[in-house]
Formats: C-alpha cells, structure tokens, sequence
C-alpha cells in the first residue's frame, strides 16, 4: 500500500504550546508615571533636600574647623621637632602677613592670624635674621571666594617658641579655633577646637564641648 506522506506524521510533531495552541493570548501593557506623580515625587524630594541642607552645610563648616586646626596642630609640633633636632630655639608666630619665604622677619604678628610661619631663631645674636620652616594660610581649604576663612582663630598669644630642648618658652598658650558667625557647641551646632601648647612643651588639639573621664578629647 501506497501511504501518502505526511499523512498521520502530525500526530508525531511534539506540540510546544499544549493546551494554549489556538487561543489567543494576552499581553499586560506596562503603566508608566502620569505627569501628577512626577511632580509629587519631585516636591517631596525637594522638600527633604531644603530640611537636610542646614545639616550638610553646618557639617561641612565643622569639617573646615578640623581641618584647620589640626594643620595648626601639625605645625606646632613641627616647631618644637624642628627646636630639638637643629639644637635652637624655633618659634610659631601667628601673622596677618602672607606665610611665604619672604615675610619671615616680619613683625605683623597678630592673636587672631588667620596664617602662620614656623621660623628658627637667629643662632648669632645680635642678628634678627629667622630661618623659614614653614608657612600656612588659614584659608586653605575654606572653600570661599576671595580667599577668606570661615574658621576664626583666637590665641591668648601671638607666639608658640621652644628651647633647643623642646620646652615652652614662657607660660602656656591656648589657641581657639571657631566659626564665624556660629555658636560652639554644647549651646550651639557649631564644633569649635583647641590647641594648648603647655610649659613642659607638651601639644594637645581638644575639644572644649567634650565631657567625660575617659574622653580623650577633653580639654
């Protein structure tokens, strides 16, 4: 017998949709945003971001604070290495004057800075003559136009000197670094630090808002 082909070879073909062969299916269409719920989304985003801005900014001027007073705190500990290893006196003055090479004998000296030179004393009196070491300006860092600080700096002297020894030449010197225009803290947000430079030639950068026994930041 002659059998045609193709004939009864369909009941052979796997099927690959099952029961579902024939009947039409469906597709979900996907729903975007409306123009209403974008502009909500957008309010409350902007409403979170007005809240948290007073946090962020606040933050970053305390960051500043830090910043500069440990660079303070660094050059200060420069100056009595600096006294011990050379064998003479070496004094950090706080000056209005640009803190480059050329202002090393200057005389602005100043309690508030805002920069600071780190010089060797003349070791053949009766020359003046200073050595530079070193020299910072306090708005490095500040982040402002025009090159002025938002940290403010106040000491009860214009001048931190060693011996060739690495003590304290005369009594003990507090410089307090602060934001302009903020309260320190705990009566206001502001982080306000210090750096003590004691008679024995110990320095120490504290906070004055931290309380506690066994913090270590107290002053």
């Amino acid at each position: 017998l002659f059998r045609s082909p193709g004939i009864g070879m369909d009941r052979d073909r796997p099927e690959l949709l099952g029961h579902e062969q024939g009947i039409r299916m469906l597709t979900q269409r996907v729903r975007g945003f409306s123009l209403i719920e974008l502009l909500v989304t957008m309010t409350v985003f902007a409403v979170l971001a007005a809240m948290a801005a007073p946090s962020l900014m606040q933050y970053a001027d305390n960051m500043k604070t830090l910043a500069q007073a440990e660079a303070f705190y660094g050059s200060v500990q420069q100056a009595r290495t600096e006294a011990i290893r050379r064998n003479v006196p070496v004094e950090l003055v706080l000056t209005d004057q640009p803190p480059v090479e050329t202002s090393v004998d200057t005389n602005g000296l100043t309690a508030s800075g805002p920069n600071w030179i780190v010089r060797q004393l003349s070791d053949a009196p009766p020359s003046t003559a200073h050595t530079f070491i070193e020299g910072k300006s306090g708005a490095e860092g500040s982040g402002r136009a025009g090159g002025n600080s938002s940290v403010v700096i106040n000491s009860n002297a214009n001048t931190i000197r060693f011996n060739a020894s690495g003590a304290l030449v005369g009594s003990a010197v507090t410089v307090r670094f602060e934001q302009a225009g903020g309260t320190c803290a705990p009566a206001g947000p502001a982080r306000c630090l210090r750096v003590i430079a004691a008679a024995g030639g110990q320095v120490r950068l504290c906070d004055p808002a931290a309380s506690g026994s066994g913090d270590t930041r107290t002053c």
